[in-house]
Order: C-alpha cells, then structure tokens, then sequence
C-alpha cells in the first residue's frame, strides 16, 4: 500500500511541475517577445538616427547631396555589421528645386532671426531584410518634412504615404 501512495506521488508531483512549467511559459513568453521586439525597434531606431545625424552633417559640409554613398555613410557611422545584415538603408533626396522652394517659403514666413530648417531629404528609411527575425518588409523612416519617425517601434503606419513623398512617378 506505501508503495502506491509513494506511485500516486510521484504522479502529483509530475503533474504539479507541468502546470508550473505551463503557467511560467504563458507568463514569461509574451514578455520575453515584447523584449526582444522593443529591442530590435531601438536597434534600428537607432541606426536610422545615426544615419540622419551623418546626412544632416553631409549636406552642411558639401552643400548638397552629390557625391554621397549609401554604403560609405554605414561604415564611417560604425554601423553593426548585424544590423546591415538585417535592414536595407535608403536616403530619398529632395531635388533642388523642391528645396529650395521649400526654403524660401519658410523664409517668407520668418519675423525674427530664427533658425530656419528644411530637410535636404524626403526620408531616410531602413527596410528589413529575409534574415530580420522582425519579418521581411518592415519599416522604420524618418520624414524629413514632418520631423518625425514613423513605422515599426515609432507608431502603427505600415507604409509611408508614397505620393506625398513621389508625386510625379
């Protein structure tokens, strides 16, 4: 009889530990995703801020955009080789006359001796690769009218709003 209360035991505690071990995955898996989605999106964030800093300083320096290289901008950022595994960069130009008519408007409208700033760029966008465990096609970009980050880890805009951005294909 000790030896089936010992058996009834054993299976108590057996089945007491899946529960556990049931309870702890459904409490720490959906957390431990959180993290690792928040820190991917800070990831790339990141990248396309170091990559904003380096087009600004870029088109101070030369004064336009000619002779810039994608691939050298990366390297001399320092960019994670892990991280141009994972994400395509692209910069999207504004031509000159769009910039400086935005430009002038802005001047039009200033009273004082404000800093005025009109971003070279439409956006600056990084776009995941097959490799990224975020998912193929996600995005992150930076507008550089609006000032503002949008898509994967900024806000829930799947795309951006291309014929804003491209309005005469």
């Amino acid at each position: 009889m000790a030896e089936r209360n010992d058996k009834s035991r054993v299976k108590y505690y057996i089945v007491a530990a899946l529960i556990l071990i049931i309870v702890a995955a459904i409490l720490i898996v959906p957390r431990w995703n959180a993290y690792q989605n928040n820190r991917r999106a800070k990831e790339v964030r990141d990248a396309v801020e170091a990559l904003h800093l380096y087009v600004d300083n870029y088109w101070r320096t030369h004064g336009s955009a000619s002779g810039f290289e994608l691939d050298t901008a990366l390297v001399e950022i320092g960019m994670k080789p892990s991280v141009i595994a994972n994400w395509n960069f692209a910069v999207a130009w504004k031509s000159s006359v769009i910039y400086t008519t935005q430009m002038v408007d802005k001047l039009k409208n200033v009273d004082e001796n404000n800093y005025v700033y009109v971003a070279p760029y439409k956006l600056i966008m990084a776009v995941a690769t097959a490799k990224n465990p975020v998912g193929e096609g996600r995005k992150l970009w930076f507008d550089g009218d609006a000032n503002s980050y949008h898509g994967f880890g900024a806000d829930e805009q799947i795309e951006p709003d291309w014929a804003r951005i491209f309005p005469n294909p």
